[in-house]
């Protein structure tokens, strides 16, 4: 007697879909995609901005589909061997499970990769240390800051302007970089926020960043108070201020991944590029910090002693 095929239709119908759900997981995005995916993966997988879906995410991952198979288990599990035999039978048949099965491998070790290198990226996270002090003589500037105005994960606008009198760290980064910027911000986040630092991370992905994804942006990198994601409204925004501070960036128009280097710029009180770093330690920033607040501090002393004299001798 001929097995029925419907059991294996389903099999196969619960490979693609295990294909397509994890695809919509680990999948990069399109370098412009539609709102409703991105909104879609967060609230499936949270932010992933580490290249790991959050607890629920995984959860979902797993036992999505397991319960899928389980059913199909409890119901048709005496009939799954024939009906898959039979189906195998049929030239189409064969060709359909042989195409399923490999896209479903091909994705599997497509994603395997993807966790281990997540894992690489936490485990460095993890292992980045202060060894090493600024040296003495590090290059110090002088160049004036541009000015920007941009939006950031509250709605609010950010500016230098606004933070005149307080020393101000920008960077650049953005939120689907899995390698990087991960690293950079975890570096600043153990910067201490003295003398009312604030930290701006400008998106060099203003087609994927946008103002709506960037809270969950900002909760996916678990930032404090004082650091803020920004991006523009228009990509060009954005863009022009990556180029008014030199930051040499290139997307891949296919996968929307952009290649920067891991720039850090650490502003002084009264608006100057005080240091320029690539990928610098805590230490480094911390200590330029310093610095820089030793030198404003100085010179403020300084004003403080003549102004009254010249004041008597007017």
């Amino acid at each position: 007697m001929r097995a029925s095929r419907f059991p294996a239709i389903l099999v196969v119908l619960w490979l693609a879909s295990v294909a397509v759900w994890w695809g919509l997981a680990f999948m990069p995005l399109p370098s412009e995609p539609p709102e409703w995916l991105t909104a879609a993966r967060y609230a499936c997988f949270g932010p992933m901005e580490d290249g790991w879906p959050e607890a629920y995410g995984w959860m979902l991952l797993v036992l999505a589909p397991a319960s899928f198979l389980i059913a199909i288990g409890v119901l048709w599990g005496s009939e799954i061997g024939p009906s898959l035999r039979d189906l195998a039978r049929s030239h189409a048949g064969r060709c359909v499970l042989a195409v399923v099965v490999l896209a479903v491998a091909v994705e599997g070790a497509w994603v395997a990769r993807k966790v281990l290198a997540a894992r690489a990226v936490a485990e460095a996270t993890q292992a980045v240390t202060d060894d090493g002090a600024l040296p003495e003589h590090y290059p110090r500037g002088a160049a004036i800051a541009r000015d920007f105005a941009l939006v950031d994960q509250h709605g609010a606008t950010a500016s230098l302007a606004r933070r005149h009198g307080r020393p101000v760290i920008v960077s650049f980064v953005f939120g689907h970089c899995r390698t990087m910027c991960p690293l950079i911000v975890e570096t600043l986040k153990r910067v201490p926020a003295d003398g009312g630092l604030e930290v701006l991370l400008v998106s060099l992905d203003p087609w994927r960043d946008t103002p709506s994804a960037l809270p969950a942006i900002a909760r996916g990198w678990q930032l404090p108070a004082h650091m803020r994601i920004l991006t523009g409204r228009r990509p060009a925004d954005v863009l022009a201020v990556a180029d008014a501070y030199g930051v040499a960036h290139e997307r891949d128009e296919k996968t929307g991944d952009i290649t920067h280097p891991g720039l850090v710029f650490v502003i002084d009180a009264e608006g100057r590029v005080a240091y320029t770093f690539n990928n610098p330690s805590a230490a480094w920033v911390r200590e330029a910090l310093t610095r820089v607040n030793e030198t404003f501090t100085r010179v403020n002393e300084t004003f403080t002693r003549i102004g009254p004299t010249h004041a008597r001798r007017g």
